[in-house]
């Protein structure tokens, strides 16, 4: 499903809608076929209570990954306004040492919120400790260490900065270990428990508008599944997270020069 990630969201939403529901319809009119004349009232009993407890079960699952799933990008998104809060208490402290290499660590701070912004995620998921961003941190840090002092005020603002890069540096793992796309296991699961679901439906007599109410059923579950999956990969593909503080740090503060420079 990792080609999903490459598509826009109308794009996999709809193949991913298709394929269940044509799925669904397929299951059912053939397996009706087959056993269409071997059914009879303690069948019918049997299949329509699985097949309540199969489309409830299916919806609890749902639920409950979907919140799963929504904690673990609100987890990215606490951690990325962390980081651009400890880069700006930093880079206020910065301004209280006047030298280049203070100039410098600014320098590269603008070309690390950039990175972070339009970040390449595939590349990143390839080599993710020699990416742009990881590689821009590590020379913060650099510079950070070397940055000449001249009183016992300005030791104790290098050390300020020191440890605030050190946060940062903790801190940006997190999208570190977040960022490759993940195939949940729970998807597979809940796309069998949908055969489960189509067979026990078949003990019902098919028509144009049960058959419809099924298709509707299905492109519910199927829109789910999509947003599950996609939420699961939270740093790739079009519902990927937004940098947005990151954005403000850029726009509000480097760009318009608020006492960053």
């Amino acid at each position: 499903m990792d080609y999903l990630l490459e598509l826009t969201a109308w794009q996999g939403l709809l193949i991913v809608v298709t394929v269940i529901t044509l799925s669904g319809l397929i299951v059912v009119t053939q397996v009706k076929k087959r056993i269409k004349h071997k059914i009879n009232k303690k069948h019918e009993k049997i299949g329509r209570l699985l097949f309540r407890v199969t489309a409830g079960l299916i919806a609890l699952l749902i639920s409950l990954s979907y919140a799963n799933e929504r904690l673990e990008q609100y987890k990215i998104l606490d951690s990325m306004e962390m980081e651009a809060s400890l880069i700006l208490n930093a880079v206020l402290k910065l301004n209280m040492l006047q030298s280049k290499e203070a100039e410098d660590i600014k320098e590269n701070i603008k070309k690390y919120i950039n990175a972070t912004i339009s970040d390449e995620w595939k590349y990143i998921n390839a080599n993710p400790f020699y990416a742009e961003t990881t590689n821009l941190i590590s020379k913060i840090n650099q510079l950070a260490y070397h940055l000449p002092v001249k009183n016992q005020n300005e030791i104790k603002i290098k050390s300020d900065i020191i440890d605030d890069f050190n946060e940062v540096t903790k801190i940006m793992q997190v999208r570190i270990y977040s960022q490759h796309s993940i195939t949940l296991y729970l998807i597979y699961i809940l796309c069998i428990g949908l055969v489960f679901m189509w067979v026990f439906f078949t003990v019902y007599n098919l028509d144009i508008i049960s058959l419809s109410f099924l298709s509707l059923y299905n492109i519910f579950v199927a829109v789910l599944i999509y947003l599950v999956f996609m939420l699961s990969n939270p740093l790739v593909g079009p519902l990927k997270v937004d940098a947005h503080a990151f954005t403000i740090l850029k726009t509000k503060g480097f760009d318009n020069k608020l006492k960053l420079k």
